[in-house]
């Protein structure tokens, strides 16, 4: 009886965690288009102490929390605030331009470097100060490349016509706030461990059911 009820625990906690592993996230692709209200967190980290933030931070649609990086250097904003931006997607078919004038393919461009900050906040960390000064001189700032913005770089261009853009968008503000990219929607859609584990808690409930009913 007690392994039963161990092993059915175990399994809806497992259920559980697999199926709202993904319940915060945005599904951008809904709002494609469409203009929403954006709340920008203070940022997580920052170079030349605390003058210039780089790298992830924490974004909030519609009441859900999201990650996402700064791609516009030409204009400056006060966190936390919130105002509204269209979401842009960045296929062929949904992308509609934006106020930087950048071409789908630089926003592409910039989209692939902002791999580099993975999906979780580390703080401040080299590859991320240099992701980050390469996605601003597209708008407008003048870092000079070092050795590793290079090979960054040079990485990027060598990836970036490749890669499916179908999870990847654009918040665009208008002048005079910032536009932001999230970090590449998964949309709703359970990864395939999460799916797995789904199934085997499910399985297990299953299982634990069926030998509690037979003790009884």
């Amino acid at each position: 009886m007690k392994t039963t009820f161990f092993f059915t625990t175990v399994a809806i906690a497992a259920f559980l965690t697999a199926t709202t592993a993904n319940a915060s996230s945005i599904n951008f692709a809904s709002l494609v288009g469409q203009t929403v209200p954006l709340t920008v967190e203070p940022y997580a980290s920052g170079e030349n102490n605390g003058a210039y933030y780089v790298g992830l931070t924490e974004g909030i649609i519609n009441g859900q929390s999201f990650l996402m990086y700064c791609v516009d250097f030409a204009d400056e904003i006060s966190v936390p605030i919130t105002y509204n931006v269209t979401v842009e997607g960045l296929t062929a078919s949904t992308f509609t331009g934006d106020h930087m004038g950048l071409t789908l393919s630089q926003l592409r461009q910039i989209n692939t470097l902002g791999l580099n900050f993975g999906d979780s906040i580390p703080g401040v960390k080299q590859t991320n100060i240099n992701s980050q000064e390469l996605i601003w001189n597209y708008s407008g700032a003048t870092y000079p490349l070092n050795a590793d913005m290079t090979a960054l770089r040079n990485s990027m261009l060598s990836s970036y016509s490749s890669r499916n853009y179908s999870n990847s968008f654009l918040l665009e503000s208008g002048h005079g706030l910032q536009d932001f990219m999230p970090v590449d929607s998964k949309g709703t859609v359970p990864e395939p461990g999460s799916l797995l584990i789904s199934v085997w808690g499910l399985g297990l409930i299953v299982i634990g059911w069926r030998r509690r009913k037979k003790e009884n």
